[in-house]
């Protein structure tokens, strides 16, 4: 009887039996037995061999395998092809590889996974950052270009402010800061926006600050200034002691903040009119008839432009006083200034000169605010730069001055019209002709002054002189045709007599007596009619026009791309 065992071929704790197996004697198949169990250690792993070859071997040594097991048993095997000593212990190594290098890799996935959200994160909050920070510096830069604009006339802060409020940050502005001249603005603005991150907080980071700032600056290089200084009577005492510090304060910063050689100031001091002084006054088409002051009367149609015509033909004004009463017997108050330090003193850079005129002006007469503004706006346009060139070549101003005022369209300049006065127009006077020229019918005696007036026919003089043939009759051979002014008769001669007397000038009457004296005590006196009625033969004013001349002035400055201010000393709320 065969004895029935079980041989066991293990590795470690896997065991695989295979029953019903007859005793192992030698017998032609034995050798089959022996190459099951080296395939299996090598399976197994139990040589450096199977190391190598396993995983490439795999397949092929499992199938062999399993033939030989069915030749040895001579039956199939009821374990199938994957049942053999150590097969599973083997596929347990492999898997446990497998299983290592699937574990490094999942790790190694989570890191991935982890920096790329964290990766993810970052880039969020940057971009917050990123969109907060651009909207600030856009809305910021937009703001101070705005606000240093000289052609904009509001508050350089308020218009930043203004930007922020409707871009929708305007907690966010932290300050503005404003430096402004004549010439210049420069505009600096600072902005602060806090932002808390979302994920930027997982590493300690819990606020993120965007600071922005930016700054703007307009400046013009060539600058052209006219002063229009009220020295009228009403300017005395206080407010022409206020005027003039302002005036030479304003020079001092125009100086100050703008390039040597490139400013230009031109000081038109008025009244009840302007002297614009010999030099100018050549520079113009206009009959001179006397010496005494240089003042052009303007009509009314050249208030609507900033342009004067140098070749039409003007009237100088005369050298007269309107106000003083018939009782004065000198003329003292005229209408158009003859003192020097009253004159137009066209463009110049020198502070000195400037402040010293400045300091010399001396008030009295009328206002003409329209006479000032108008001739202020004429030293700014281009179109008087022929007038400049002829003072340049008179040298009555500096040549670096040549090719002044400057035309706006080919030149970056900025022309600025500054007008100071206490108050509003008055009446500006004229002479009328005859009265204003030629000889007049005065004699002034050349001893002692005294007047008297050449009336021919309206003494009455003459007398009656008796004849047999035709009685009496007047003859009027002795007629008397001289008024004596201060005695109150009539004489046949001048006092003094033609060799002692001078007959004067109608600018000659005017320089030394008042209009209201010569109509009175001349005029009325002599040939009846009462006083007034002479005065408005020899005078006119203009008064009612003034204003509207003033704001035709004032409209053709700013068309003409000037700068006007005003400038009120005590002025009335008019």
């Amino acid at each position: 009887m065969r004895a029935r065992q079980h041989h066991r071929f293990h590795r470690g704790r896997d065991v695989c039996i295979f029953p019903n197996r007859a005793t192992f004697s030698p017998y032609p198949g034995s050798h089959v037995v022996r190459e099951i169990q080296r395939d299996i250690d090598r399976l197994a792993g139990n040589s450096p061999e199977s190391r190598v070859r396993y995983a490439s071997d795999k397949e092929l040594v499992m199938k062999h395998r399993h033939d030989l097991h069915e030749q040895a048993s001579g039956r199939p095997s009821e374990c199938g092809p994957d049942c053999s000593p150590g097969a599973p212990d083997a596929r347990r190594t492999l898997s446990s590889r497998a299983a290592d290098e699937d574990g490094s890799l999942v790790l190694f996935g989570l890191i991935l996974m982890l920096l790329m959200a964290m990766m993810g994160g970052i880039a969020v909050d940057a971009m917050r950052y990123e969109e907060r920070r651009a909207t600030l510096q856009s809305t910021i830069d937009r703001s101070v270009l705005a606000a240093a604009s000289l052609s904009q006339a509001r508050d350089p802060k308020a218009v930043v402010e203004d930007y922020f409020d409707k871009a929708g940050v305007a907690s966010y502005l932290k300050s503005v800061t404003v430096d402004e001249g004549l010439n210049y603005r420069d505009v600096k603005a600072k902005a602060s926006a806090g932002i808390a991150p979302f994920f930027l907080q997982m590493i300690g980071i819990d606020n993120m600050t965007a600071n922005v700032d930016s700054r703007a600056e307009q400046r013009i290089s060539n600058v052209e200034v006219s002063m229009v200084l009220d020295v009228s009577g009403s300017m005395g005492g206080s407010r022409i002691n206020n005027l003039r510090p302002a005036a030479k304060e304003f020079i001092s910063t125009v100086l100050a903040s703008s390039d040597p050689g490139k400013v230009s100031i031109s000081i038109v001091p008025y009244n009840a009119q302007v002297n614009i002084g010999p030099d100018m006054m050549a520079q113009y088409n206009v009959t001179q008839r006397h010496a005494n002051s240089f003042c052009v009367e303007l009509p009314d149609d050249v208030f609507s432009t900033t342009t004067l015509d140098s070749t039409r033909s003007f009237v100088q004004n005369a050298h007269f006083d309107p106000w003083s009463g018939y009782n004065d017997s000198s003329a003292s108050s005229f209408n158009c200034s003859p003192l020097a330090s009253n004159q137009v003193m066209a463009l110049n850079s020198d502070a000195t000169e400037l402040r010293n005129r400045i300091d010399n002006m001396a008030v009295g007469g009328n206002t003409s605010i329209d006479l000032g503004v108008k001739w202020g706006a004429v030293l700014l346009d281009s179109g008087s730069q022929s007038v400049v060139q002829g003072m340049v070549d008179a040298a009555a101003i500096p040549a670096a001055f040549t090719g002044r005022p400057l035309d706006p369209a080919v030149a970056d300049v900025m022309k600025v019209l500054v007008v100071m006065t206490d108050g509003e127009n008055t009446t500006e006077y004229k002479i009328n002709d005859p009265y204003n020229y030629g000889l007049s019918p005065v004699f002034r005696r050349n001893s002692d002054g005294r007047l008297s007036a050449y009336f021919p026919g309206q003494g009455g003089g003459g007398e009656w002189v008796y004849s047999r043939y035709s009685g009496w009759r007047w003859v009027t051979s002795a007629a008397k045709d001289y008024y004596d002014v201060s005695g109150g008769s009539w004489i046949d001669a001048p006092l003094g007599g033609l060799s002692g007397a001078t007959q004067l000038t109608w600018p000659e009457v005017w320089a030394r007596y008042p209009v209201q004296y010569i109509a009175r005590q001349v005029y009325s006196n002599a040939l009846g009619e009462s006083y007034a009625t002479w005065y408005y033969r020899m005078i006119s004013y203009v008064s009612s026009t003034k204003d509207s001349r003033l704001q035709q002035a004032c409209n053709a400055a700013k068309a003409a791309g000037i700068v006007v201010y005003g400038i009120g000393f005590e002025a009335p709320s008019n």
